[in-house]
């Protein structure tokens, strides 16, 4: 097995820093080119080939890589599982593996949002994150296809979990009650068009920051981080292709009722999502999600913090010396 985490890689302060202040960060040289090539090579085979009429990306992937050697191999890496609790200060999870393909000057990826279908399963104040790993360079200035992202601190989408996507499921409940007339285009920009209005969509772009990335590059962020695709622009790239491994928090517990809020294009339009994750990891609300039976190699996804990493009571803030 080749190496999978650049061995020059070393998490600084500045890193930690970054990563608290923003909610995300960018990891540069943090895997292997060899790890990423090889991720490369074999996720095209993973994703699904979307309709013409889905335009956001060409091919989307969930629930891939599972039990794959490398992958695991990451998981198992000490450099690997101390840098991710270090920056989040907790015991991490690694819940889902999936994969995005862009198509050269065809698709735009998810506009402005949040993780309410990646992490629609947990309840809205658990904690979750994502590492994003582009498998083709990223030339912001050139050719495009990355990633722009707006700082925590300045703009933050918990909102949207604690208030909006509440409000949203109930208000569709309380219209099939009353049995109001609701299109999918109606449903779609209830459910997506309050980052993307107008006033939000002019706040959030001025406040927009994105990188430049090479092979070996990562993105790590909150599910706070409101965040957009880029298209993929004239070059020498026929497509960009993404992995992304979603971690939860360990005490991450089950909400069903959030999680069957996800069912609403189903019932109602009988459009299927392009995962049932959220239905299939547990059963009754509170479970806790790390153990659940639908996971079967639990231990090998936990990424157990130093408990000099963990928050203390006190301050909420790491306990580093």
């Amino acid at each position: 097995m080749f190496d999978v985490v650049d061995s020059q890689f070393s998490l600084s302060d500045a890193h930690v820093r970054s990563f608290r202040r923003d909610g995300f960060v960018k990891l540069s040289s943090f895997l292997t080119v060899e790890f990423v090539r090889y991720i490369r090579s074999r996720i095209t085979d993973r994703m699904a080939l979307l309709d013409e009429g889905q335009i956001g990306f060409k091919r989307v992937g969930y629930d891939i890589f599972e039990d794959d050697p490398a992958v695991e191999e990451l998981l198992s890496r000490e450099i690997f599982a101390r840098s991710l609790t270090l920056l989040t200060g907790r015991h991490l999870f690694f819940a889902q593996g999936l994969g995005f393909e862009l198509e050269k000057n065809k698709h735009n990826g998810f506009p402005w949002h949040i993780g309410t279908q990646s992490f629609g399963y947990q309840r809205a104040g658990d904690y979750g994150c994502s590492m994003w790993v582009p498998l083709d360079p990223i030339d912001t200035a050139g050719q495009g296809g990355g990633m722009s992202y707006v700082p925590e601190h300045i703009v933050s989408g918990q909102f949207m979990y604690d208030f909006v996507d509440p409000a949203i499921d109930s208000t569709l409940v309380e219209m099939v009650k009353e049995e109001e007339c609701l299109s999918l285009q109606e449903f779609a920009e209830l459910r997506h068009g309050i980052l993307n209005s107008p006033a939000m969509t002019k706040l959030l772009d001025f406040n927009r920051r994105s990188d430049d990335f090479k092979l070996g590059d990562v993105l790590f962020f909150n599910k706070r981080v409101i965040h957009a695709s880029e298209l993929l622009g004239e070059g020498p790239l026929q497509t960009r292709c993404a992995f992304v491994m979603r971690f939860i928090g360990m005490d991450s517990r089950y909400d069903r009722r959030r999680a069957l809020g996800l069912e609403f294009p189903r019932s109602q339009f009988g459009h299927k999502p392009q995962s049932e994750f959220h239905l299939n990891v547990c059963k009754e609300d509170g479970e806790l999600i790390s153990e659940s039976p639908y996971f079967r190699n639990q231990a090998r996804r936990r990424l157990l913090a130093g408990q000099d990493h963990l928050p203390s009571e006190s301050s909420g803030c790491l306990n580093r010396q």
